[in-house]
């Protein structure tokens, strides 16, 4: 996953306490302190907000502790939350309906006089290449099932009715530099294909010469682009995408490798819904139908009582869902999730509420959410704030009281294996041994999730530092190898 831009500002900064601000435990000793305050003390975070805690799993004893009360900002261990919830109010066989519906009635001839509705029911995954083996090509499905009902000719609109949680608000928070990209796409009613696209975009051998747009997968209805990509010597992805919901301008702007035939940046779909409408109509028109109106979108309220049911698509359970959200941090599906929370809770599909029944949860559980002000279900918002002691907390829960906890557990990704953690740990004892959820953005890295000590002790633990300015990599290198002290130095403590 490209890392978000983020903008710390300095009101922001914290400075490092100093080995006098550790919150003390009675089960706490000497030699997992001295560890902390190596890595705390580190010329690396000579600026840096950081944050740790670790317990023994099942005794919840304190083993490592610095900071764990003071608000930090989680980036995308916050997905944490809402995935835990979400098992827990939803449960892992939970499905996400997609139905086909008509309104008017069919004649004779099979001609339907009225309009098809794609109506979404909040499946953020509908469509999407990570559950090809479930939908396969589903428009083309949706498009054989209008066929089956005997349908030859709708004189009528094909509407995408993303309209499930209302009109939609991109979190209040979020950044103009991330909307426009693949991490940045709101949640609604009617997904499709993670609701992203791809730019394939061509380089000439030298760097600072313009880049060309060869092709857009899949064609997004009337969008536009301003092109301002350059080639450059540098071999990494630095091209941002510029544009806002249901707006079908566009600007991309940064560099890109030299000397590339296609290479990919991936965009946030403008409107899914009219996509969805627009596929399907040119599917309809491959099967033979014709459709004598166009395509249109919906995200306001209606009256759907006049509908009537022809075809329903059931999403993946929620644990393979949830599965994906964590393993490839996927910011569309923990913001739908958290629509879905203030729905259960009979509330308005907001951030806001769903935000709110959030919290509530985790305190009527008896976790410590002091300190916790959340702005997106995901944690693009460089506003929110949460504390480690939260994230601890949480983790214990679904370990060791949750009657989903596999499913929970299963769903994180393994350090030097699987996911966003592929890379991390690799060739270290952390490997196969440090399950977590990693989260990253500019100034921002954090890890949260289990351990397995050298000595086969079993560790809840977060660890997250803010407002750091060294380098990406020496910041992931550097937590990499305060995690692997830990594992080699604490498991004598009986």
């Amino acid at each position: 996953m490209r890392i978000p831009h983020l903008i710390i500002p300095c009101m922001l900064i914290l400075s490092v306490c100093t080995p006098s601000c550790h919150q003390n435990n009675p089960n706490e000793r000497q030699e997992p302190i001295m560890l902390v305050d190596e890595f705390v003390s580190g010329s690396l975070l000579k600026h840096a907000s950081v944050a740790i805690l670790a317990r023994e799993v099942h005794s919840a004893t304190t083993i490592l502790n610095y900071n764990s009360s003071v608000s930090i900002t989680p980036a995308s261990t916050q997905k944490l939350l809402i995935s835990a919830v979400a098992l827990e109010i939803f449960g892992p066989d939970h499905t996400f309906l997609t139905e086909l519906q008509y309104d008017g009635y069919i004649d004779k001839a099979g001609t339907l006089i009225g309009n098809l509705y794609i109506h979404g029911g909040g499946d953020p995954a509908l469509g999407s290449s990570l559950f090809n083996e479930h939908y396969g090509d589903i428009i083309r499905t949706f498009a054989r099932s209008v066929k089956q009902a005997g349908i030859h000719k709708i004189n009528g609109n094909v509407i995408g009715d993303g309209a499930l949680f209302g009109e939609i608000r991109i979190p209040d928070n979020w950044i103009w530099e991330d909307i426009g990209n693949y991490y940045g796409s709101p949640a609604n009613g009617l997904s499709i294909y993670d609701n992203t696209y791809k730019i394939f975009l061509q380089t000439r051998n030298t760097a600072g010469t313009p880049s060309l747009v060869k092709k857009i997968d899949p064609p997004i209805p009337n969008i536009e682009f301003m092109n301002e990509v350059t080639a450059a010597d540098d071999t990494r992805d630095n091209a941002y995408i510029y544009g806002t919901w249901l707006s079908d301008r566009r600007i991309i702007r940064g560099t890109i490798p030299k000397g590339r035939d296609e290479f990919v940046i991936k965009g946030s779909v403008p409107d899914p819904a009219y996509l969805v409408a627009s596929e399907l109509i040119n599917h309809l028109d491959q099967e033979g139908i014709i459709v004598n109106g166009k395509p249109q979108s919906l995200y306001h309220h209606t009256d759907k009582k006049s509908r009537k049911h022809l075809f329903t698509q059931k999403s993946p359970p929620l644990s393979d869902i949830i599965t994906q959200l964590n393993r490839r941090s996927i910011n569309l599906y923990a913001e739908t999730l958290l629509l879905h929370l203030a729905l259960a809770n009979n509330a308005e599909a907001s951030t806001e509420q769903g935000s709110a029944h959030l919290k509530s949860f985790w305190e009527d559980h008896e976790i410590n959410t002091g300190g916790m002000s959340l702005f997106d279900g995901s944690g693009l918002s460089l506003k929110n704030k949460l504390t480690v002691e939260c994230l601890v907390g949480i983790l214990q829960f679904m370990k060791t009281q949750s009657n989903h906890s596999e499913v929970f557990l299963n769903s994180l990704p393994v350090a030097g294996v699987s996911g966003s953690m592929k890379s991390f740990g690799k060739g270290t004892i952390l490997k196969n041994n440090f399950r977590a959820k990693s989260g990253y953005m500019t100034g921002v890295m954090g890890y949260a999730g289990y351990l397995t000590t050298a000595s086969g002790k079993e560790l809840v633990i977060a660890v997250i530092v803010n407002n750091y300015t060294c380098s990406d990599s020496e910041m992931k290198k550097a937590i990499e190898g305060f995690l692997v002290e830990v594992s080699e130095h604490i498991g004598a403590l009986e």
